[in-house]
């Protein structure tokens, strides 16, 4: 069943989190155009089926979910997607998170280079990734196994066509590595 049936449920969850966000599918023309360009900036090698059936994607304070996720899908991406809005509103000098798309955009497309040396978009994930890693094991709905996997598996999408090749894979995988070791051990001790 659609999370769309739910949406009301986990718009008054995420609002716990984030006041500011609105959560929506990603029917409308403008993903649409995203996915469009995201399939020609990869050279084809990002569907844009895949962008819009199988990844969330947060712009200020909109979080755009694929409508065919489920609720429990959504809730388990929700923390990472509004980490991205906290690092817009950052961007925009904690006013709101829409007046830091401009610098977040910037820095997440273009610093230093799109493609290969991305760090900027490297970091925003990563810091994404770390604030849900943390969420997971304080709440336990995750083992440190699970994290190790999520990591392994989060660095080899950054290396990717799906995110435009951040940066190499093997120094995406040494670092979100060492990242998930460093908060598995700050809330587990292991």
């Amino acid at each position: 069943m659609s999370w769309v049936t739910d949406k009301e449920q986990l718009q008054a969850e995420v609002k716990q989190i984030d006041s500011s966000v609105r959560l929506t599918t990603k029917n409308g023309r403008f993903w649409h155009f995203l996915a469009w360009c995201l399939f020609l900036l990869s050279f084809g090698k990002f569907k844009r089926e895949d962008f819009l059936t199988g990844f969330a994607t947060t712009l200020g304070n909109v979080q755009a979910y694929p409508e065919s996720w489920s609720t429990s899908d959504v809730r388990r991406v929700m923390i990472h997607e509004s980490r991205h809005s906290w690092q817009a509103r950052m961007c925009g000098l904690g006013i709101h998170p829409m007046v830091g798309v401009p610098v977040m955009g910037l820095l997440y497309l273009l610093l230093p280079l799109p493609v290969g040396l991305a760090f900027f978009r490297f970091w925003f994930e990563l810091d994404a990734c770390r604030t849900s890693w943390r969420h997971a094991l304080v709440n336990g709905l995750e083992t440190p196994d699970m994290i190790r996997s999520r990591a392994t598996n989060s660095a080899k999408r950054l290396a990717s066509p799906a995110y435009l090749w951040t940066v190499w894979k093997s120094f995406a995988e040494a670092q979100f590595a060492k990242e998930a070791e460093k908060v598995i051990t700050k809330q587990v001790g292991k």
